[in-house]
């Protein structure tokens, strides 16, 4: 009978270790991940004890599991990292900026806030107070609130509790129940509208972004003033807000820039 390795012989050694590091993202026993990978438990064994060494991999001994190390989180966390987000995106943040004329901004989550991680100024003469690093809330902005959307209400109101809910224009929501449910909608059609909640006479359209795990991570924005930004335009960009959002999480999922 054909061995687990004989099977596999063709797959170089460093093809064996990513199987094996990639297996670790679903399972944790030895003989677990030696049949994920088709190699051999002493095969395995021997990758896994390396990669522990090396940090890339954890070891329960009590427990007898394997899990991802903290070299293999540290690697995740580039991977999101604001400056490989804001390079992967910024073609499409172009294109939408000179689409609609309107000032875009990628926002990222930083806690319990969003900062700024990039601005292309709109075509009108007014600019916005707004700047690259800028922090502002999640609860008065579009980008925001297209986050707290994908979150369920649960985690919504431990944010709340932690927080509260600030007014920062006469328009913010400032208790939960109004504000759950404009998440609502939000969820329901895809992206959400910031009506002078954070800065008074601007609209901003939002639609978040996704990291490869499939949490949010941040967000695309258009913003102009309400007079340049009507309620119906803005309907009509969220398509291209929620496109462009959508291409930056397809290409941090896309398999070249995992690893």
């Amino acid at each position: 009978m054909m061995s687990s390795d004989s099977a596999v012989s063709g797959r170089t050694a460093i093809g064996k270790v990513l199987a094996v590091l990639e297996s670790l993202v679903e399972e944790s026993r030895l003989s677990d991940i030696a049949r994920a990978t088709q190699l051999s438990n002493s095969t395995t064994h021997r990758i896994l004890t390396e990669l522990v060494g090396l940090g890339w991999a954890h070891h329960d001994e009590e427990r007898r599991r394997y899990y991802p190390g903290g070299q293999l989180y540290g690697l995740v966390g580039v991977l999101n990292d604001t400056r490989h987000v804001v390079r992967l995106a910024m073609p499409w943040l172009a294109n939408l900026n000179a689409d609609t004329g309107l000032t875009v901004h990628l926002g990222m989550l930083k806690g319990d806030k969003v900062m700024y991680a990039a601005k292309l100024d709109g075509t009108s003469s007014y600019r916005m107070l707004s700047h690259v690093g800028g922090m502002v809330e999640l609860h008065s902005t579009a980008i925001g609130k297209a986050i707290l959307a994908t979150w369920s209400n649960e985690r919504v109101q431990e944010f709340i509790n932690r927080n509260g809910l600030v007014a920062i224009t006469p328009n913010t929501h400032t208790s939960a129940e109004p504000l759950l449910a404009d998440l609502k909608r939000c969820s329901s059609r895809g992206w959400a509208l910031d009506n002078g909640e954070n800065e008074k006479l601007l609209r901003c359209v939002g639609a978040p972004i996704y990291s490869a795990t499939g949490e949010a991570i941040g967000g695309v924005s258009v913003s102009a003033l309400q007079l340049e930004l009507t309620v119906e335009r803005a309907k009509n960009v969220a398509c291209a807000v929620r496109a462009t959002a959508k291409r930056t999480s397809d290409a941090l999922a896309a398999p070249k820039n995992k690893g």
